[in-house]
């Protein structure tokens, strides 16, 4: 139990969730992720999670996920504090708020933590904590390269809900997660920069007086690999 009560304190910002989701995530019969909500629609028209003799329940699907992972819940480990320690956990990351929760073994309570970084299905994730207003914030990226120079990728998902018209009736979904990507390079542990999969905008990224790296890109367009090839050479030069 003291464990258990320290490993709390040391996620700084450990919370319980309370209550459960109206939201579940599954599959449907083609292999697709689904999301499923169900809500109370009281005559007032406000939403409530109780529901009472005036609301009605309805429900919406919607295709995708607003997790990282399906199945949601995956074997993982959290990282804080100064011993960097890995908590195994189970973990489940919500790419579109940016929380990240966990269920600790032999505990059913879900927890949102903070941890200075995660690792879930071999993917490792750091933080960056900003403040703007008076308010802290932390950001979560995948580490795709980690030597002196890092290359990092935010996941961001948002919920597309169209207009649904009448020749659109007979679509199943009534709304798509849609995912972004953003690449980031980060040097010396500064605040990470915005980066395209171009030549050019590498190069606005990273020093090279030498001109190496501009000898050694010579593809205007670059996939990911290359990214991570040519931030790796770098470091090999620096």
């Amino acid at each position: 139990m003291l464990y258990r009560f320290l490993l709390l304190i040391g996620l700084l910002g450990t919370l319980p969730v309370r209550g459960h989701s109206q939201c579940v995530v599954t599959q449907d019969a083609q292999k697709r992720v689904i999301t499923t909500c169900r809500y109370y629609d009281s005559k007032g028209g406000l939403l409530m999670n109780r529901p009472d003799r005036s609301q009605s329940i309805t429900q919406v699907t919607y295709l995708g996920s607003e997790y990282l992972t399906f199945p949601v819940w995956q074997p993982g480990t959290l990282e804080t504090g100064d011993s960097k320690k890995p908590i195994p956990c189970l973990i489940a990351f919500n790419i579109a708020t940016n929380v990240v929760k966990c269920r600790f073994e032999g505990d059913e309570q879900e927890y949102e933590v903070q941890p200075d970084a995660f690792t879930v299905n071999d993917m490792k994730f750091i933080s960056q904590v900003s403040q703007k207003g008076g308010q802290t914030s932390r950001a979560y990226y995948k580490v795709l390269y980690a030597g002196k120079t890092r290359v990092l990728k935010q996941l961001r998902c948002n919920l597309i809900v169209p207009k649904r018209e009448a020749y659109t009736l007979d679509d199943p979904f009534d709304g798509t997660f849609r995912r972004q990507k953003t690449y980031f390079i980060q040097r010396n542990n500064d605040r990470p920069r915005t980066v395209s999969l171009s030549r050019k905008s590498v190069l606005s990224v990273l020093d090279d007086p030498t001109s190496r790296l501009n000898q050694y890109l010579t593809q205007r367009k670059l996939d990911v690999l290359q990214l991570v090839n040519a931030v790796a050479y770098y470091d090999g030069f620096q």
